[in-house]
């Protein structure tokens, strides 16, 4: 009798756990607005945490009265050596469409060539990856925010995404703000 009240309750938590698990969305936003100036951003424990690919590639936080993008009071700022990445991982759901937006700013003077840079979202490495979204903005101007609004789909089999931004040219520093991954409604 016991051992069928035990198993009647591990069935009810698991299929608890299972269901909730379910229903959470895996989404992603970042402002900037709730870190001091100068947090280092791809530091190990920093809440909503960005990644980086590339020899001493850091984001920084930084606040400002008004220089965010429409006027908000921070965002993350990049470290200004070439080939610069910035990376959030996702695993997301087959089948479901995805809104990513984001905001981004060139800062530096600097030729256009070396201020060039993509979006791109990804899955999978070498045979066996997927691009979902490969954006050149080969001509960005310097110092203006600009935003973009991308939708993908996510495939069966390519679940686990790489979502960022890079840009190669150095002497200048690439900004991010306003940074959402979410299900379209």
């Amino acid at each position: 009798m016991i051992y069928r009240i035990v198993l009647n309750l591990f069935i009810l938590l698991m299929s608890t756990t299972f269901f909730v698990a379910q229903s959470q969305k895996p989404e992603y936003r970042n402002n900037f607005e709730s870190y001091e100036n100068g947090t280092v951003l791809t530091e190990p424990g920093v809440k909503k945490r960005l990644f980086t690919w590339g020899k001493g590639t850091t984001f920084t936080a930084i606040k400002s009265e008004g220089k965010g993008n429409k006027g908000s009071n921070g965002y993350a700022e990049s470290s200004s050596n070439e080939g610069v990445y910035c990376v959030k991982y996702f695993t997301l759901e087959a089948g479901t469409t995805y809104i990513w937006k984001i905001a981004v700013k060139i800062e530096g003077d600097v030729p256009s060539f070396k201020r060039k840079y993509s979006l791109k979202v990804s899955s999978g490495k070498g045979d066996k990856s997927f691009k979902y979204l490969d954006l050149s903005i080969d001509d960005p101007e310097s110092g203006k925010w600009t935003e973009y609004n991308n939708e993908f789909t996510v495939k069966e089999g390519y679940e686990k995404l790489n979502v960022l931004v890079y840009r190669w040219g150095g002497d200048n520093k690439v900004c991010i703000d306003d940074f959402v991954v979410k299900k379209k409604n």
